[in-house]
């Protein structure tokens, strides 16, 4: 009786065990069962990310992706020699040069601090990483300002801390004063910039000082000390001297718009008869010449075209440095001769 009870273990085994005669009996692993979450999750991901690769495949048929290492830069016509006069002398002054146009803006005021958000499109029409920068803009009314940007510290990501000086701002609206100013403010600003074209499209949160600052500063003395703030702001910008400078500025609006047509079109001929520039940049070129020539007659719309410009190039150059790490490596081979690098773009 012993015997049957030590050696019952091993017949209960054998008996529910599904092992070949000869063989040990190995436990057979056990494998969590996916639930319905996790199953939807994955199907989800996976639908999404072969959804991903197939756009981008299709679009990749018809642009190539590795054209946006290309830079406007090496496509750039000789300048005209009035040109390169113009810029050596302004580049004593402002080495950066902005022609800027407002798509749209919020503004107040908290205690005599003007703030505001603006979203912009940008031409880079002297750019470079240093210096005083000179910016014309042009709000969505018509009117115009004359801005300066004294310097300007990066934090990251494409972000920066701009110190602004002074600007002259201008009015179209019957009442106001012809001329405006901004004596300093602070901005947070970045922007997205087109390798095909000097463009850009720019948010900036700014706090300042402006004329409307002192008139609110002084209203804290009382109605007395605001109304004495007003009438000499009044009188010193409201007089034929501020008027004249205030139709300056504003008529060179459509000439400053018609001299960046006449360089946009200048440019175009020249890419379109050079044979290293891709058919992107051409098109690029092409579209933005009929951009700027839009925006002498109709500036909103203009305006528009220039920043969906910048927006296609910075999908496409997205989607270019997405699939970059997964090319082969570019770099000398172990015989030392550098190997043609490969094209990422589809066949």
């Amino acid at each position: 009786m012993l015997d049957d009870v030590i050696a019952l273990p091993g017949l209960l085994r054998a008996r529910f065990s599904p092992t070949t005669p000869g063989e040990p009996a190995t436990p057979s692993p056990t494998t969590p069962t996916p639930t319905a979450t996790t199953t939807t999750a994955a199907a989800t991901t996976s639908t999404a990310t072969k959804a991903a690769d197939a756009a981008t495949k299709l679009v990749g048929k018809l642009v190539h992706f590795d054209a946006f290492e290309d830079s406007y830069e090496k496509h750039e016509p000789t300048p005209l020699a009035v040109a390169r006069t113009t810029d050596k002398l302004l580049d004593r002054v402002a080495p950066m040069r902005t022609h800027e146009r407002v798509i749209t803006d919020l503004s107040g005021s908290f205690f005599g601090i003007g703030v505001g958000v603006t979203v912009s499109q940008l031409d880079l029409v002297r750019k470079n990483t240093h210096g005083v920068e000179l910016i014309q803009v042009v709000n969505p009314d018509g009117s115009s300002n004359v801005e300066t940007v004294l310097g300007r510290i990066g934090i990251g990501h494409n972000h920066r801390i701009e110190l602004q000086g002074p600007a002259l701002n201008t009015s179209l609206t019957p009442g106001e004063l012809p001329v405006g100013a901004r004596f300093i403010g602070v901005g947070l600003t970045s922007d997205i910039t087109s390798a095909m074209d000097h463009d850009a499209v720019s948010y900036t949160v700014e706090v300042k000082l402006t004329e409307r600052s002192v008139i609110e500063l002084a209203a804290l003395g009382g109605a007395g000390a605001a109304a004495i703030a007003a009438d000499a702001l009044e009188s010193v910008m409201s007089a034929g001297v501020a008027a004249v400078v205030a139709d300056t500025v504003l008529g060179a609006v459509p000439v400053l718009s018609a001299a960046l047509a006449f360089t946009s079109a200048r440019r175009t001929w020249h890419v379109l008869q050079d044979p290293t520039a891709s058919r992107e940049m051409k098109a690029f070129a092409v579209a933005h010449t009929i951009g700027d020539t839009v925006r002498i007659f109709a500036p909103l719309a203009g305006t528009l075209i220039n920043a969906s410009l910048v927006g296609v190039a910075a999908l496409c150059g997205w989607v270019h440095l997405r699939h970059t790490p997964h090319a082969d490596p570019i770099g000398p081979g172990d015989d030392g001769t550098p190997p043609t690098p490969p094209s990422i773009s589809a066949p």
